[in-house]
């Protein structure tokens, strides 16, 4: 079979720790039985509005010329398995800051994976154990009178409404849609941006 490299820009979360946004990744082609367990592999994936997503995802088990497959950072396999048919290729090899790097595929790369997902785990039940704490000293307001970010609001209209983006040191760490007051904090930056109606609550205006 003839061997045909592709690079991919990457540019997604679901393979954080693994790959990093700006990521050239080195692709060979190949057919779905010369895989092993742990290979990084490149797929099509078909959405129900019919758009065509490319994703990048290691291999989990292999079965009947089916893959199940998983991004080192998601919590868990992906819904429908991968076939011949949306297989694209392999990824070899990374290249980052001028620098290209061998992908761990294989025994070494599935053990690699296993690490990953537990360390999701681990950041999950640290997040339970801790949000009582976390929200009871929230509510103290001793940070936001120790620590006093200096943090531009923007305001951007959209299709779907007004938009209020929070930025420190240029990096968005809070945005709220303001209609439906649907709000995303960065922590901690949800100790020292409040809502409006948290505001009206503790006198903040």
């Amino acid at each position: 079979m003839e061997t045909k490299n592709i690079i991919h820009f990457y540019s997604g979360t679901s393979m954080y720790k693994t790959f990093y946004k700006a990521d050239f990744l080195k692709t060979e082609k190949i057919s779905i039985n010369e895989l092993q367990n742990g290979d990084v592999i490149i797929f099509q994936k078909i959405e129900k509005n019919k758009t065509k997503n490319i994703l990048v995802h290691r291999v989990l088990s292999i079965s009947k010329n089916k893959l199940v497959t998983r991004g080192d950072n998601n919590p868990k396999n992906d819904e429908e398995p991968v076939t011949e048919e949306n297989l694209i290729g392999k990824v070899t090899h990374y290249e980052r800051n001028g620098k290209t790097h061998k992908v761990w595929n294989g025994k070494l790369g599935l053990l690699r994976a296993r690490v990953l997902h537990g360390r999701l785990y681990l950041i999950k039940a640290t997040k339970f154990f801790l949000r009582k704490p976390y929200r009871m000293l929230k509510k103290t307001g001793i940070i936001s009178k120790l620590w006093r970010p200096e943090i531009e609001t923007i305001h951007f209209e959209t299709q779907e409404g007004p938009l209020v983006k929070y930025i420190h040191k240029g990096r968005t760490v809070a945005s709220c849609w303001t209609d439906s007051n649907c709000w995303w904090f960065h922590r901690p930056y949800d100790f020292v941006i409040y809502p409006p109606l948290f505001r009206k609550e503790r006198g903040r205006e």
